[in-house]
């Protein structure tokens, strides 16, 4: 017997909730927050001043009724809005006019104050005694009654103005707070992307070297097995390098960290002394040119000494066989600058904009050794960290000249 199958459903893939969504949502789960919490706080505050007014207007009325029934003598002319009623000690009652009728009967009841509504009003009566007889005097509420609504309203306007304005400034400024995050997220993404992008590219090439030389070792001379080896070192320590980079752009992020006074002279010269090897291989000669005058600054040591080697590498490997590159090292009072000079093609106008962007290239790759284009961005990210600043005279066509200005030691 055959079975049946049973219908599949199609399911719909979950939505995928950006990190921007998450934070404008945050953001705007932040604005509410504090938009309530303002609301709630303008409430408070105007139920206090009603109850306050409310509190002060009822002690008003009781002070202004007790005046009244301590001095009145006769009916004849009460305060306005109030109605007398006066039995002498002869026993007549007498009422003022327009009095409600049921205030001659208050007479007859216990002395102190009462609610009393008649003809559609509310009064506040006080029944008390003085020198005259018996008196009853009832104030009519309405006034005040349209006082506090008055109040009430104006309270509301404002509780709704305020509702409203703290809810747009307080949704101003969690977007103004939100967008570096937003910006910091993306370039935190694009960092990765990039850095992913560039390390796949030498971890393919070690990785296919390291496949090939174990696949054919037993075929290969021992002069090849040797070269291939030292690719891959070298490839390792390259890798090595632009992790160094790195986390030394990552610790500059904070500042250079313990500072301590460095000869610039003598740290130069030990950067020439370690690239000459390499650059008289591509055929380039490295000079410095430096005073007899100290150049000391205060930072780190190996991040003036990266910054400095980053300048000279870029420049090496710019630079066409039988080229020169300059380290000239001089100062002021003030500061001290390093002065990168090559005989290379330049720089054009339009690399300009980017020549400081991590992992960003020009049109062409140079010929010699790796580029990851992290060099001149590290090179700024540790001058900015010193305080100091790093320029450029690009000279399309006659080489560049890159510029390290340091603050002097003290």
């Amino acid at each position: 017997m055959r079975r049946r199958r049973r219908p599949t459903v199609a399911t719909r893939p979950a939505a995928v909730i950006g990190d921007e969504q998450l934070l404008r949502r945050a953001g705007r789960f932040a604005a509410l927050q504090a938009a309530a919490a303002l609301a709630l706080v303008l409430l408070v505050v105007g139920l206090v001043a009603y109850l306050v007014d409310a509190r002060v207007q009822s002690r008003q009325i009781d002070t202004q009724l007790q005046s009244v029934v301590d001095t009145v003598e006769d009916v004849d002319d009460p305060p306005p809005g109030t109605a007398l009623a006066l039995r002498g000690p002869d026993g007549e009652t007498q009422v003022s006019a327009g009095a409600p009728p049921q205030i001659a009967g208050l007479l007859d009841g216990p002395a102190g104050f009462s609610d009393l509504r008649a003809g559609g009003r509310y009064y506040r009566v006080l029944v008390g005694g003085n020198t005259h007889g018996q008196v009853a005097a009832a104030l009519d509420l309405e006034p005040f009654e349209a006082g506090r609504h008055r109040l009430l309203s104006a309270l509301i306007l404002a509780e709704i103005a305020g509702i409203a304005a703290s809810a747009v400034v307080v949704i101003l400024l969690s977007r103004r707070s939100i967008r570096p995050l937003t910006l910091a997220l993306s370039l935190q993404r694009r960092f990765v992307a990039d850095a992913s992008h560039e390390l796949r590219a030498p971890l393919t090439v070690l990785h296919t070297r390291a496949q090939l030389l174990a696949h054919r070792v037993g075929r290969l001379e021992p002069e090849e097995v040797s070269r291939q080896l030292d690719g891959i070192v070298a490839d390792t320590r390259a890798l090595g390098e632009l992790v160094e980079d790195l986390l030394l752009s990552a610790a500059m992020e904070t500042g250079p960290g313990t500072r301590e006074p460095v000869d610039v002279a003598a740290l130069c010269e030990q950067v020439r002394d370690s690239v000459e090897a390499h650059a008289r291989s591509l055929g380039v000669d490295v000079d410095i040119v430096r005073g007899d005058a100290p150049y000391v600054v205060s930072g780190s040591r190996p991040a003036l000494r990266r910054a400095v080697y980053g300048l000279v590498d870029n420049a090496v490997t710019h630079v066409r066989p039988g080229g020169r590159v300059t380290l000239r090292v001089d100062g002021d009072t003030d500061v001290v600058r390093i002065a990168v000079t090559d005989t290379g093609p330049g720089i054009e106008p339009q690399q300009l904009s980017r020549l400081f962007t991590r992992f960003a290239h020009g049109p062409e790759q140079p010929a010699g050794g790796r580029r990851y284009g992290i060099g001149l961005a590290l090179v700024r990210e540790i001058a900015t960290a010193h305080d100091g600043e790093i320029l450029v005279d690009p000279r399309p066509g006659r080489g560049a000249t890159f510029t390290l200005v340091l603050p002097r030691h003290a």
